[in-house]
């Protein structure tokens, strides 16, 4: 994309940037929430559980485990994403400043 002003380039930037950091902040929120509400699940399939009588089961206790591991791998996972997220935002820095440069330099009569 052209632009007429290095103004006109940096606001274009700064929306760019704005709405990756959104997106970053966005899956942090949701891996939070995600984190949450499984320990709300564990305690209360725990606390029925105990109520049951079968909280000290062996198969209770394995299968509670089981998903303890699954929201684990999937927090895991998630948070390597939002790593990669942040990774490309920090790339996409770069570029911006690459970007930048190349327009002074390009219209450096302008200034």
């Amino acid at each position: 994309m052209s632009y007429r002003s290095l103004a006109e380039l940096e606001d274009a930037q700064d929306q760019e940037r704005a709405t990756a950091r959104r997106r970053i902040e966005t899956a942090e929120q949701y891996i939070g929430h995600y984190r949450s509400r499984i320990d709300q699940v564990r305690e209360a399939f725990h606390r029925i559980g105990a109520q049951e009588g079968v909280a000290d089961d062996p198969v209770f206790r394995e299968q509670l485990q089981r998903v303890s591991g699954t929201a684990a791998e999937n927090v895991a996972y998630a948070g390597r994403k939002v790593g990669e997220l942040e990774e490309e935002y920090d790339e996409m820095l770069r570029e911006h400043d690459e970007q930048r440069e190349r327009f002074r330099s390009e219209h450096h009569d302008d200034y």
